[in-house]
């Protein structure tokens, strides 16, 4: 090997990247990016998980010890308890359990009527030394995502002991009674799955998609397209056909390897978390498409990847609850279209939803998928 040779082939590879202003950012402000967004969103914890309480305790003259436990909830950065119903409904307890099972909330407690009472017999029985009989909260839980699951009743825990230990200096024992209205018999395999399925069949069409297509232009391939009878409009829904097809099997396969290997619960219609899947192929197969109009090169149009993908991977709940992204990062999740067909395929295959529950999840993936169809078709005019 010549050495001298090596270092002119060295120069001329970073001369042609000096010259290349937006490699060189991407050189310089991907890193800084990247390390940005990891650092935020895994040093997140879940905050603000919507739940409800149904207090049907009547207390005693010294207070009710479910009043006390429910203010020391309220003060809980993970959770956001959005209605508190009292005794005076005999339907409030359905009420709170209908909010979970449509989705509205993920927890509703249950304090019974005899709550207070029971704690005080628990105590004195404790401080006399007979037998004690453990008090009851009711948790009816959507136990589709583990992670929320375990934090609220990680903090239903802690605000049961702090109460019981300031006010009587002791924890007399207390039966937290899970009902899942969701996920019953679940893993946390049913929860990793459908994000792994929206992810990997994200990632196939829109690689596949902005290289395949600035590949086809460098090489004259598309200019040789246009210049047939065949429109734009057709060009795009053919790749977008293709492509989506593409993840559609991928898809297929993620899933019976998961059934066959590990098990996982399909509670609702496999059609409809397949329609899901191609959906989301083909609005980011379209949105490939459009990328790479802005390339000049394969290289110029890998950098556009990281920029889309790890956001969606970080911020979508694909490996962790929306709740967990720090709040000033939330908002972007929104305008993520992989979130909505994560949540989509987890109420199909673990809730049991039909379109009638999923429908905004559609309209939206549908509306991403005609607009980036649109936007493609129209920077292929332009080309033309």
């Amino acid at each position: 090997m010549n050495l001298r040779r090596t270092l002119s082939v060295t120069r001329k590879t970073l001369r042609g990247l000096k010259h290349d202003k937006r490699t060189v950012g991407f050189l310089v402000l991907m890193p800084l990016f990247l390390i940005a967004l990891f650092g935020y969103t895994f040093g997140g914890s879940v905050k603000d998980v919507p739940i409800i309480v149904v207090n049907l305790d009547q207390g005693s003259p010294n207070g009710s010890v479910a009043s006390a436990i429910i203010s020391e909830l309220e003060t809980r950065e993970t959770l956001k308890i959005v209605e508190t119903l009292g005794p005076g409904d005999p339907s409030s307890e359905d009420h709170a359990i209908d909010k979970v099972s449509k989705g509205e909330v993920w927890v509703a407690i249950v304090f019974p009527e005899h709550f207070t009472e029971d704690v005080m017999a628990a105590i004195d029985n404790l401080r006399n030394g007979l037998s004690v009989i453990p008090s009851i909260i009711q948790f009816h839980v959507d136990a589709t995502n583990p992670n929320i699951e375990q934090s609220v009743y990680t903090e239903l825990q802690g605000s049961v002991q702090k109460v019981l230990v300031g006010t009587y200096h002791l924890i007399p024992p207390i039966a937290i009674i899970e009902e899942r209205v969701y996920g019953e018999g679940a893993e946390f395999i049913d929860f990793f799955a459908p994000g792994v399925m929206g992810l990997a069949a994200m990632m196939v069409t829109f690689m596949l998609s902005i290289i395949s297509f600035v590949h086809e232009r460098t090489t004259g391939t598309l200019d040789r397209l246009l210049s047939t009878p065949v429109t734009e409009g057709e060009i795009v829904a053919g790749y977008a056909l293709a492509f989506g097809l593409v993840g559609l099997v991928q898809s297929i396969v993620i899933l019976l390897t998961a059934v066959v290997l590990f098990q996982i619960q399909i509670v609702g219609s496999g059609l409809l978390v397949l329609l899901i899947i191609f959906l989301l192929g083909v609005g980011n197969q379209g949105l490939g498409f459009l990328l790479s109009s802005n390339a000049k090169n394969e290289f110029q149009a890998v950098q556009f990847m990281p920029i889309i993908l790890f956001p969606s991977i970080l911020l979508a709940g694909v490996f962790w609850p929306i709740e967990a992204v720090p709040g000033f990062l939330r908002p972007i999740s929104y305008f993520v279209p992989l979130t909505y067909a994560v949540d989509g395929t987890r109420s199909v295959m673990i809730r049991g939803w039909g379109v009638e529950h999923v429908w905004i999840q559609l309209t939206i993936l549908v509306a991403f998928a005609v607009a980036m169809m649109l936007l493609s078709t129209y920077s292929l005019k332009k080309r033309r």
